[in-house]
């Protein structure tokens, strides 16, 4: 189970819900942009880990502000400018949560969800990516947490049955010649680390962050 007490599971729910459904629909930031921001920041960790002020006193809305500041601080985001248009802070003070957007829903279930499986965010993520929890809303809206986790519990496992750095792969779509070619790295090198033929653990250092920096996650994502 999650790092924190269940008790304040539900506010983690709605907060990070309201928080995808502001960042997204209200401040117009694109799903995994803004995720990955939030990813990237120290929120994401703060949450995960329960810390009481960022899941007791913060509300989704202060979430997005924070997480977009805190990008706009962080040189990989250099091209936010949101946070610094006139807009920005009239946008955040207009905002008004709609809970039944499937932003909303999907925040709720990934909170739901790492908690159960005492999961951070970024794993989650690298497994079972926010635009794929999304997808499932139609499907899915109306159906209760054990369900939700059953059909997340298939797709885990699904993933995990092949190498890491090929799930990441085809869970950004590219093909491998894209990936190898974007990344620097042989494509025969890289099919050998798909078909686990080559260890991948023990890459060189500079293909393993090359990789990492074109599929947008953490080396330890790729490792085996």
């Amino acid at each position: 189970m999650g790092a924190y007490n269940r008790n304040y599971l539900e506010n983690v729910e709605t907060n990070l819900g309201a928080m995808l459904d502001c960042g997204i629909n209200t401040l117009e930031f694109g799903a995994r942009d803004f995720y990955n921001m939030f990813l990237d920041s120290d929120m994401s960790d703060k949450i995960n880990r329960g810390d009481a002020y960022s899941i007791c006193t913060l509300g989704g809305v202060e979430l997005a502000e924070y997480v977009v500041c805190f990008a706009m601080n962080n040189s990989k985001y250099i091209h936010v400018k949101k946070a610094a248009d006139p807009a920005f802070n009239q946008h955040l003070n207009d905002a008004i949560i709609n809970t039944n957007t499937k932003e909303y829903w999907a925040g709720r279930v990934i909170a739901e969800y790492a908690w159960e499986k005492n999961m951070s965010y970024q794993e989650l993520d690298s497994y079972i990516s926010i635009e794929e929890i999304i997808g499932l809303y139609n499907d899915f809206k109306n159906a209760d947490y054990l369900v939700i986790n059953i059909k997340l519990d298939e797709m885990l496992a699904k993933v995990k049955t092949v190498a890491k750095v090929k799930a990441r792969r085809e869970l950004i779509g590219f093909s491998q010649s894209d990936l190898a070619s974007r990344s620097g790295i042989p494509l025969r090198t890289l099919q050998q680390y798909e078909q686990r033929r080559k260890n991948i653990n023990n890459a060189k250092a500079i293909y393993l962050v090359n990789l990492a920096s074109v599929l947008r996650c953490d080396v330890r994502d790729l490792m085996e």
